[in-house]
């Protein structure tokens, strides 16, 4: 049964990000949309539970965190996993990121979990009401059709190993939501199971978000088949 979002004022807002002058920047353009921002500063190193009981204790109406919180110290962590880990506390909460090319699949791995991504550059004030009522409705168990999964064939067209030869990444084509375009998504997607049967040529199943509009916004989820070759003209 689909729940209903009843509609709601997004008033406090909880901001996250370890660049001051980008910080500043994002909490004027909230106050312009009659919001109410307040930031997260300090030093967390690897203390990802005490920056979550920090935002909790502000009590926000939705929280907007950045990906890339090293570089001036706030976190050795990323965004990514402090979002992460407030959706599954049942907190709406949003991520920004430049989509730098070395963040892609790390993303990709929580992307499942992970309701609301969005470009620094695309970030639009007007819009927080959306984007709180993307990760409302899947909290409660009510995606909206893009964040939708549906069991989808995967095609494994390439493999290939990422930086330092540490993980692999499969090029992968997903025929219902685009034949021609292959996808990276690191090995770490795919269920532990069936890892040691993936070659270029398989073919998978999972629950993919086929009514995603970008590469980027894609899941992969539950990946956990070795499904056979669909027959010629099907």
């Amino acid at each position: 049964m689909n729940i209903a979002v009843q509609p709601m004022r997004i008033s406090r807002v909880t901001v996250i990000d370890d660049d001051d002058d980008g910080r500043e920047d994002l909490m004027d353009q909230l106050r312009e949309f009659n919001m109410e921002p307040s930031a997260i500063t300090g030093k967390f190193g690897l203390e990802i539970d005490r920056l979550v009981a920090e935002i909790e204790a502000q009590n926000p109406s939705f929280v907007i965190c950045d990906h890339r919180l090293q570089p001036k110290g706030l976190a050795s962590f990323f965004g990514v996993d402090v979002v992460r880990r407030l959706v599954e506390r049942r907190h709406p909460a949003m991520l920004l990121t430049m989509y730098q090319s070395s963040d892609r699949l790390k993303l990709r791995e929580s992307r499942d979990a992970v309701p609301v991504i969005v470009g620094r550059d695309a970030f639009r004030p007007e819009r927080v009401s959306d984007y709180f009522e993307v990760c409302t409705r899947e909290i409660q168990a009510d995606p909206v059709d893009e964040r939708k999964a549906h069991r989808s064939l995967i095609r494994v067209d390439g493999m290939s190993e990422s930086g330092g030869g540490r993980d692999h990444v499969l090029d992968a084509i997903v025929p219902s939501w685009s034949p021609d375009h292959a996808v990276p998504i690191p090995l770490s997607c795919i269920d532990p199971s069936i890892r040691n049967k993936v070659r270029v040529g398989t073919y998978l199943l999972g629950d993919v978000n086929i009514g995603s509009p970008t590469e980027d916004d894609l899941y992969f989820r539950n990946v956990n088949e070795v499904a056979p070759p669909p027959k010629e003209g099907l």
